[in-house]
């Protein structure tokens, strides 16, 4: 059996250990799965590490290293979160969950766009039934409101997908025609128009499930409503998969020279507007969930905009800002959801002046906000100035417009983190708007504990 099949019984184990609660106990079974969890991770570390430690750095080993950094993380951050939700069966949450990690997985290593699109279908289901589990009205409505969209989107995606095996079909290769290989090779037996169509409809419907705008609507309320270990899988992991899933395939099939609506250029305009839309909607957030979910809409539209210009550079800095952001993002959610479950809230109104109590995890997410804000010498800072660097020459308006981003990114979270620190509802501007203003109504949800 190789690596990849010894990998897929991580979410196996997973599963059959859920299975001995009654036996194991609640608390214990969560230790088992944790522990479990990281042997998995040692053995990805054993099997990859000498690709990681080589000078020729492929995706996939350093995709499914971090994959699995995340999912050890959720792991043990599950532990504790299940205790802070007593009513939560850890039957039912640890087999959602290890669902989840299986596609995921599959998503990093598959070699196969076909096999991509159906890994990033199943992750929907998967993540969609966790966010059902929270049992509350706003959690349905909002896994609702993601499988429908995320669906739609990727039923877009499958049609490109299909035109692009009719159009190979006379290889007679099967499930393999839809190798990325395979497409990079015999790509110019597809012909151009079929090729561009596949492209709008493929980088466009799993774009959906990448959250960039202007297919991002589910994004927020899924991330805000899930359980916050899979919120962490959710935005850490998840959303970058997909976006380089898109990266593989537009690399692989090539319009002709000029064409306007090619691959990168698709990634380059949705990743314009997700910095735009996301850095503007962290001024108005009022949830601290929602906010770290609108900080990865704009997360991910840095990196489609450094894997849309397509240069060594770009790419490495995208490589990069993908590691450090599912680094932090994911540290951020899970200590955002033990902070709501500390002070009953996830009101950023009421999350105010917390430096005093648990300091641990204050510590972790002040460290955590600061990186998304760019504050050096935290990675984030490195990758976004790399970012930044590569659209130096050449890409004027770009640089322009991701460094406004920037900026209005660094004042908002400043002042969410500087409020939450030190201040009260009136830190920088008194509150005197009535409660029924248009602010008090722009993305505000229920007070549900996550």
């Amino acid at each position: 059996m190789d690596s990849l099949g010894l990998l897929g019984l991580g979410p196996v184990g997973v599963i059959v250990g859920s299975m001995f609660e009654r036996v194991l106990q609640r608390r214990r079974t969560t230790y088992v799965i944790a522990t479990w969890v990281s042997v998995v991770l040692l053995f990805t570390l054993y099997t990859e590490w000498s690709f990681l430690i080589s000078r020729h750095w492929h995706w996939m080993p350093i995709l499914l290293v971090m994959t699995n950094v995340i999912a050890t993380t959720s792991a043990w951050d599950s532990v504790i979160w299940l205790h802070e939700h007593p009513k939560i069966t850890p039957q039912h949450y640890y087999i959602g969950w290890a669902l989840f990690w299986a596609s995921l997985i599959l998503i990093a290593s598959s070699p196969n766009l076909a096999v991509s699109w159906v890994a990033i279908e199943f992750s929907t289901l998967a993540s969609g039934a966790l966010i059902i589990l929270m049992g509350s009205h706003q959690a349905l409505e909002a896994a609702w409101k993601y499988i429908v969209i995320a669906s739609v989107g990727l039923a877009l995606g499958l049609i490109g997908i299909i035109f692009l095996y009719a159009a190979l079909q006379f290889q007679d290769l099967g499930w393999t025609t839809l190798n990325y290989t395979n497409l990079a090779h015999h790509y110019r037996a597809i012909p151009p128009i079929v090729r561009a169509l596949a492209t709008i409809l493929i980088v466009s419907g799993i774009g959906t499930k990448v959250g960039l705008v202007p297919f991002h609507t589910w994004l927020p309320d899924a991330h805000s409503e899930a359980p916050s270990p899979v919120s962490g899988l959710l935005s850490g992991v998840l959303l970058g998969l997909c976006l380089i899933t898109i990266e593989r395939f537009v690399t692989s099939i090539i319009l002709p020279e000029g064409a306007f609506l090619s691959g990168f250029h698709l990634l380059t305009l949705f990743g314009t507007l997700s910095v735009m839309v996301g850095s503007l909607a962290l001024l108005v957030q009022r949830d601290v969930k929602r906010l770290l979910a609108y900080s990865s809409l704009e997360q991910m539209g840095m990196i489609a905009i450094a894997l849309g210009i397509d240069t060594p550079l770009s790419r490495l800095a995208a490589l990069l800002q993908l590691v450090f952001h599912a680094l932090v993002k994911s540290t951020l959610f899970y200590a955002g959801g033990h902070l709501s479950v500390i002070y009953h809230t996830k009101d950023l109104d009421k999350l105010v002046n917390i430096r005093q109590t648990h300091k641990p995890l204050v510590i972790l997410w002040t460290l955590g906000i600061l990186a998304l804000a760019g504050i050096p010498p935290l990675g984030l800072a490195y990758s976004e100035w790399l970012i930044l660097a590569a659209l130096w020459n050449g890409y004027t308006v770009l640089l322009i417009i991701m460094a406004i981003s920037l900026l209005i990114t660094f004042m908002a979270l400043m002042y969410h983190v500087l409020r939450q620190l030190w201040g009260s509802h009136d830190l920088f501007f008194p509150k005197v708007a009535p409660s029924n203003s248009v602010v008090d109504v722009i993305d505000v949800k229920g007070d549900s504990v996550l």
